[in-house]
């Protein structure tokens, strides 16, 4: 019976650590999911920029030509 007990206690254990893994691993995730979000609206706002301008965005070097 002391056996039993044993082993239920280092399974609970593992399950926690591997929970602690799983939410951390999700909120990396979420971090990295939001700063690529940040990084999209940022070079729509400057192709918008350019072209509401009247320029010529340049997708090769990511400038605004003709303004």
């Amino acid at each position: 019976m002391l056996i039993g007990l044993a082993v239920m206690v280092i399974f609970a254990i593992a399950a926690s650590i591997y929970g602690l893994g799983r939410e951390s691993a999700q909120v990396d995730v979420m971090e990295q999911n939001q700063e690529a979000g940040d990084a999209a609206d940022q070079a729509s706002s400057v192709f918008e920029r350019c072209i509401d301008g009247g320029g010529v965005f340049d997708f090769a070097t990511g400038q605004c030509r003709g303004r």
